[in-house]
């Protein structure tokens, strides 16, 4: 009888979690990381992409990196860059691209947490 009652504890602590990521001709291009640097780049008071990759304590290299992979994958950047000089003063935007590509993984994320809520 208590192995019945710790397997009725066991299955209290069961759930269940569904991941999603935009994918482009079948290569991953925004999952739930990538988004939130994107997001951060979208954020009026974040001007920089070492601001952003604070933001999301990454790098600034991966951060730059990630920004990069998803141009080789889909040949579009999804931001605006300018360089800055000696004492910085760069920044970086989201484009059209980097906007659509960010509010489609939103709009797709609240469906799933809509679903998930109802399955539970």
């Amino acid at each position: 009888m208590e192995e019945d009652a710790n397997l009725e504890e066991l299955k209290e602590k069961v759930d269940f979690g569904i991941k999603i990521w935009l994918e482009f001709e079948d290569k991953s291009i925004l999952g739930s990381g990538w988004a939130n640097l994107l997001a951060c780049i979208d954020n009026d008071e974040i001007n920089s992409l070492t601001e952003a990759a604070k933001e999301c304590n990454y790098s600034y290299k991966y951060a730059w990196n990630i920004l990069k992979r998803i141009e080789k994958r889909t040949g579009y950047s999804p931001v605006i860059t300018s360089k800055g000089g000696p004492g910085g003063g760069g920044f970086v935007k989201l484009n059209n691209w980097g906007k659509y590509l960010l509010q489609r993984f939103r709009t797709l994320s609240e469906g799933i947490a809509k679903l998930e809520s109802e399955l539970k």
